[in-house]
């Protein structure tokens, strides 16, 4: 059985918004401050990156005396009406609610998580509150039912709502959770309130309905402050405290040189490339983050370069006691000999690989088709059925084109257009020399295959 690409709902999703699937890196960051209904206790949420999704900072929880009452090692990204954020009157639990559970970065954000005392107390998926099959519809939380259509003019969201739409169901497109005497509210997109007793954390369910929709609107909003900073840098990695650089001096430790890329003939040397992630703090500590995969260069020296290491500090920007920073490293051996035997003894074997590639009947436990018709039939294996509709559903052909990140990025690395396998050399064959060029020709005739237009993909099949 094949499996289901599992980036394809969120990717089709975000095209339906204007945005396109990947790190999303952003140029201004927020410090989020909430506060409780009572206004005895607030939290201040803090990011350590400039990354969209990730968890990475730190989350306070204080008193009205500013004192310090729980901690929670992680940020909170508050987005209006799609991801909100609740502290109870006795400042002991919080609670985030998202509109849509997503995956990133390894961890699994669910549509409410409750904190208690700085832990993660409780967690509920959608399906604990709805039924939602994700394969046919778009599975979301907050009630949208009143929206007709939505478009974006110069950055700014126009919401048309449907003729019969009610006042009330206007006001929930905009805030659909509210939080009152320690009781969270939720209105959901299947016309059921949704209460959450954020003592106890259990929850109950009953239609609209039984909304008192005047009580409801006379609910003060929660009191929320955001203050936007602009990080002083938006990509590479700092140089150490002394002044020299990160990428030389780790090259130095263990005892390798820095690739020479921009000088003449290093193109005959083998290169080691290594993508880090560190987080530094304002003393100049760091700790490794992450890195993409250490291939031939040593973990454990790395690691210990990193710790052992005070780093510069001037571009952790002042609001924060730490920051993520991130960027390549690229290195070879000492010796040019060495490092000349080794690109070629690496060229021989890509040169094996690509051969056993290109004839290949899966990579990586993949079927990689061998034509076009066989493309699209995997395609619909890969597809959830309601994406598959969405393809087909586009204006037309041309409109493929919003797929050419994310799910056209899929398609080049992984039915191996870019290093070579049978459906690559199936199209070089046919005249289509490039991958993006590839991958676009593979979603047109696609489209036209899913709306019976079977004239133009045959024809160049028979070519």
């Amino acid at each position: 059985m094949t499996p289901q690409i599992k980036i394809l709902p969120l990717f089709i999703w975000l095209i339906s918004i204007g945005k396109v699937i990947g790190q999303t890196t952003y140029s201004m960051c927020y410090i989020h401050t909430v506060y409780s209904q009572n206004d005895k206790f607030f939290l201040q949420t803090i990011p350590f990156d400039n990354i969209g999704e990730t968890t990475t900072g730190n989350t306070v929880v204080f008193d009205s005396h500013n004192l310090k009452v729980s901690e929670i090692p992680r940020y909170f990204e508050v987005i209006e009406n799609r991801k909100d954020l609740f502290i109870s009157n006795d400042g002991n639990t919080v609670a985030y609610v998202i509109d849509r559970e997503y995956k990133w970065d390894g961890i699994q954000n669910n549509c409410v998580e409750i904190f208690k005392n700085g832990v993660s107390f409780k967690k509920y998926a959608l399906t604990d509150f709805i039924n939602c099959n994700a394969d046919n519809e778009d599975c979301f939380l907050f009630y949208k039912d009143a929206i007709d259509s939505i478009s974006w003019e110069n950055g700014k969201r126009d919401i048309r709502f449907k003729e019969n739409a009610t006042d009330f169901e206007k006001q929930l497109t905009d805030r659909a959770a509210f939080c009152n005497n320690d009781t969270l509210y939720i209105f959901a997109k299947t016309g059921k309130l949704i209460m959450i007793d954020l003592n106890s954390t259990n929850f109950s369910i009953s239609p609209f309905a039984e909304a008192d929709e005047k009580w409801f609107k006379q609910i003060t909003p929660v009191k929320i402050k955001s203050e936007k900073f602009k990080p002083s840098f938006l990509y590479g990695l700092p140089n150490l405290s002394n002044g020299k650089s990160f990428e030389k001096s780790l090259a130095e430790y263990i005892s390798m040189a820095v690739f020479p890329e921009d000088k003449r003939n290093s193109y005959k040397y083998k290169r080691h490339s290594l993508y880090i992630e560190i987080l530094v703090d304002t003393l100049g500590n760091a700790s490794l983050d992450k890195t993409d995969d250490y291939r031939e260069l040593p973990e454990d020296k790395i690691n210990a370069f990193i710790k052992s290491n005070k780093f510069e500090v001037a571009s952790i920007p002042k609001e924060v006691e730490k920051w993520r920073f991130s960027g390549w490293v690229q290195f070879m051996n000492k010796s040019k000999k060495e490092a000349k035997g080794e690109k070629e003894k690496k060229i021989v074997e890509e040169r094996v690989a690509y051969k056993k590639r290109i004839v290949a009947d899966s990579l990586n436990g993949l079927y990689i088709p061998k034509n076009l018709e066989e493309c699209f039939i995997e395609l619909n294996k890969l597809l959830k059925p309601k994406d598959v509709e969405a393809i087909k559903n586009l204006k037309d052909r041309n409109e493929t084109i919003l797929y050419h990140h994310g799910f056209g990025t899929w398609l080049r690395n992984n039915w191996g257009l870019w290093g070579g396998s049978r459906l690559q050399q199936y199209l070089i064959k046919k005249g289509i020399d490039h991958p993006d060029s590839m991958s676009a020709i593979i979603l047109e005739y696609y489209y036209d295959w899913l709306n019976g237009q079977n004239d133009k993909w045959k024809e160049f099949e028979a070519k």
